[in-house]
């Protein structure tokens, strides 16, 4: 698998390359610190957020409420075109790349990183893989392949008018990801 520290510096790397933002903290806590202060820095004042293992482990619900931030959890169609962020957990960071990988069967998730103009992408740092090869690897081995998977790489970009790159036309104008060293369990 490789050194983490040197995987995370490779993605970071990359996804700085793209206009991509990348931290990483050390505890769900630290995280927490993190993103509260990210929100801040950005003016953020209503997300999105899908309830996944990590948002739960980092307790996002209640600390985003807490500080005053809108929330919502459900009814994604109608509120992810009006929100500020969206954040969702991502399966895996593809390293040589600086690109995230999305399981996301339940459309809400793909709503939450693709219809809001700032995507927080929340990752463990041990779902951190080398090369592309290997993370083709990973999800062939997987139990059972969901019906999406989406490769992430920045925030969207096109040329497509009048060949002029232009951020953020076709989905979220930054990624934002967000790397979490401790554990968390699956379940919680």
């Amino acid at each position: 698998m490789g050194d983490i520290n040197l995987l995370y510096d490779r993605f970071k790397s990359k996804m700085e390359s793209v206009s991509g933002e990348c931290y990483r903290a050390k505890t769900s806590a630290e995280a927490q610190k993190l993103i509260s202060q990210l929100l801040q820095e950005k003016g953020i004042h209503s997300v999105a957020m899908v309830n996944s293992p990590l948002a739960r482990s980092c307790d996002l619900a209640h600390f985003l409420s807490e500080n005053g931030i809108t929330l919502h959890m459900d009814h994604y169609q109608e509120v992810t075109p009006l929100v500020d962020a969206g954040i969702t957990e991502m399966k895996w960071a593809i390293a040589e790349l600086g690109t995230l990988v999305q399981y996301a069967e339940d459309v809400n998730e793909r709503l939450c990183s693709s219809f809001t103009p700032i995507h927080f992408a929340l990752v463990r740092t041990s779902a951190l893989i080398p090369t592309l090869p290997e993370a083709l690897s990973v999800i062939h081995r997987e139990p059972q392949i969901p019906g999406f998977v989406g490769f992430i790489t920045g925030p969207s970009r096109t040329s497509d008018i009048e060949r002029v790159l232009t951020i953020g036309v076709h989905g979220p104008g930054e990624l934002i990801a967000i790397f979490v060293d401790d554990s968390v369990e699956e379940g919680k």
